[in-house]
């Protein structure tokens, strides 16, 4: 008896055309998409992190240099004189050295009819990590402004000269940079005491 073996394949394995494959790709580009997606956020949440540590140190270097642009006007005996009454030019013609190019106190002050080109003068901030931030500022002499005033007239009061009623006001431009490319450029009034 001669038996030939048969090998019966099954009908329905002639209708497959390859669905799962397919499945898998799709699947494959989705999880692709979203890979590069992520990748994309992380940079950006990168930069924008540096970007804020960088405006920060320029924002302390301005702040920095605001500080000390204050402690010049304010620490300096020869603006004490402004309060007399004189202007910054008399004080400049009886030889004080507050000029504008030198010192940076430029003569802003309408009254007295001299208008100075504010020079910008530089310097540097140290932060804690060791960057170095460089920063510039202007100092402007607006003239005299109020002092202590009571019902607008001037308060004459025990222990106080009429003098007080008329401060120097000074005008600080500050510009701080950071180690990148942010700029912080901050303004203040300054009134001496």
């Amino acid at each position: 008896m001669n038996r030939t073996a048969r090998c019966t394949i099954p009908a329905y394995r002639g209708h497959q055309q390859g669905v799962s494959l397919l499945v898998v790709l799709v699947l494959l580009i989705v999880m692709s998409v979203l890979g590069i997606a992520v990748l994309r956020s992380s940079a950006m949440q990168e930069r924008m992190a540096a970007n804020l540590y960088d405006r920060s140190l320029a924002f302390q270097a301005a702040e920095t240099a605001l500080r000390q642009v204050q402690n010049a006007v304010l620490g300096n005996p020869a603006i004490v004189e402004l309060q007399y009454g004189k202007t910054l030019a008399e004080l400049r013609a009886d030889g004080l050295p507050l000029d504008c190019a030198g010192h940076g106190f430029c003569n802003q002050d309408s009254n007295s009819g001299t208008i100075e080109t504010p020079v910008r003068m530089s310097d540097s901030y140290t932060a804690a990590d060791g960057k170095v931030m460089p920063f510039t500022y202007t100092l402007e002499y607006l003239g005299t402004g109020k002092g202590s005033m009571l019902l607008g007239i001037c308060e004459t009061t025990y222990g106080q000269n009429s003098y007080q009623c008329q401060r120097p006001m000074f005008r600080a431009t500050v510009r701080g940079q950071g180690p990148g490319h942010a700029l912080v450029v901050l303004q203040a009034n300054i009134v001496s005491r």
